[in-house]
């Protein structure tokens, strides 16, 4: 017999899942645009040197925060089947997992920063202020890769709202301890671009322990099961499943965090000031796209778990509901973007010149939004319903196929106007959108439980 769902109450469950994501992601954000606001106040040059940093930086954190969406959709599977104990191992075996690619971060910036960061621009100067930066930035790695799980733990429960709370707490850290590294404080002198990086690592350790106290605490989640195995022993079959899917979404985010090497190469040819307007537009236009990131964990549990429960009704109007959220939230964040552009950008910066090269950039994203925004959603249904590297594939054909081949043409050979640069970003996330709807209705990723019922005789 089948089950008829409230749809009313379908959308609330959603919301109630989104909303302390966005409410997190947006705590994130507000504190990054204060951090940001900050080096905004100082030189052009610094604002720069934490942009290509930050660019190496994000290669690690976009395999964390990949492998973390691994984790997520094995974990959901896993609670949608009442497999407590199997949440926890693997969370564990992430954790052990991670340790290698940590030390190997620590060395590679220790050792080789100033190597890495003269890809990137000639400027002597600039490549010495952020090698220095990097090297300090980069011991925030370990307690970024924690984090990441311990997010990924708490989501896969269906639990959003604790990660919320910790980066609250993590982000008041980050802006009190930013301001205070920053500029000084009293008779205290402050550390100039150098406090920022302080600043992290401070507020990334807060964050990981305090996760790791909810977790293992006594009544955590951790502490009600137990899967009877030492902490320190590898479980090759829950590593290959992590990874599994994992590994493709970490190269979604590395494609992307290449792409950005091209780009700050391109941009900085046009002078460091472009480069700068470019990394200030970014903060501003993840104002519009904190309910995006929403999205994804919505779509990705949210799947999981009715393809763990094989409830196809469920799971059909999880995709109907959030592709209608999405839409609705896209047309908001649109009107946002084109009504605002310059008032987003004198929230981050005093520099006129940074202000007007920076609302060009903003404004031309309020074409991206709508694409944005749904790509989220439909990836998320591809990914959890068998399609593990599919959303790979769609955004190395985004980037690699059209983002970087426009922006070399637009920017190193034909030398047109920084305009033509931001239209090959919209291009990319207007393709990649068009080609998951073709894909989701070829493979008809809307009936997948029914198939998959037919298929294991369910």
């Amino acid at each position: 017999m089948e089950i008829v769902y409230n749809k009313k109450r379908i959308n609330r469950e959603i919301i109630h899942l989104m909303v302390p994501i966005v409410l997190e992601n947006t705590l994130q954000l507000v504190a990054g645009i204060v951090t940001t606001a900050m080096v905004g106040r100082l030189l052009a040059d610094d604002i720069a040197a934490q942009g290509i940093s930050n660019i190496v930086y994000r290669v690690f954190f976009a395999l964390f925060r990949g492998l973390s969406i691994g984790a997520t959709v094995v974990v959901a599977t896993y609670y949608g089947k009442g497999e407590y104990a199997k949440c926890r191992r693997l969370i564990e075996q992430a954790y052990l997992t991670a340790i290698p690619v940590v030390m190997l971060a620590i060395t590679i910036a220790t050792l080789f920063s100033e190597q890495i960061l003269s890809i990137f621009t000639d400027d002597r100067a600039l490549v010495a202020l952020a090698s220095d930066y990097t090297r300090v930035l980069f011991w925030a790695v370990p307690f970024m890769a924690i984090i990441c799980f311990n997010t990924a733990s708490l989501n896969g429960h269906g639990d959003t709202k604790t990660p919320m709370f910790i980066a609250g707490i993590l982000n008041i850290v980050n802006v009190i301890a930013g301001y205070i590294l920053i500029f000084g404080i009293g008779s205290l002198g402050g550390f100039g671009i150098m406090g920022a990086a302080y600043s992290t690592i401070i507020s990334q350790f807060t964050g990981a322990s305090i996760g790791l106290y909810v977790l293992y605490r006594k009544r955590g989640i951790f502490r009600r099961t137990s899967h009877g195995r030492p902490f320190i022993s590898f479980d090759i079959p829950e590593i290959k499943n992590y990874f599994s899917i994992g590994m493709p979404a970490a190269m979604e985010f590395l494609f992307w965090n290449f792409s950005a090497i091209v780009m700050s190469m391109v941009l900085l040819s046009y002078g460091n000031n472009y480069y700068a307007a470019y990394q200030l537009g970014l903060q501003a236009e993840m104002l519009t796209d904190m309910p995006a990131q929403g999205f994804v964990v919505a779509a990705t549990t949210l799947a999981a778990k009715a393809i763990g429960q094989m409830d196809s009704n469920l799971y059909k109007i999880y995709f109907t509901q959030l592709r209608k959220m999405a839409l609705i939230i896209s047309i908001f964040a649109t009107i946002m973007v084109f009504s605002l552009p310059r008032q987003l950008m004198m929230v981050l910066t005093n520099n006129p010149e940074l202000q007007r090269i920076g609302a060009s950039y903003i404004f031309l994203m309020g074409f991206a939004q709508l694409p944005q925004v749904l790509s989220r959603v439909y990836n998320g249904f591809i990914r959890s319903s068998g399609g593990k590297r599919v959303p790979m594939y769609i955004t190395f054909t985004g980037i690699w196929l059209v983002r970087v081949p426009l922006v070399v043409l637009f920017g190193w050979i034909l030398r047109l106007d920084i305009n033509f640069i931001w239209m090959a970003i919209v291009a990319d996330q207007i393709l990649r959108i068009s080609v998951s709807i073709i894909y989701t209705k070829r493979k008809n990723v809307y009936n997948y439980v029914d198939q998959l019922a037919l298929k294991e005789g369910v």
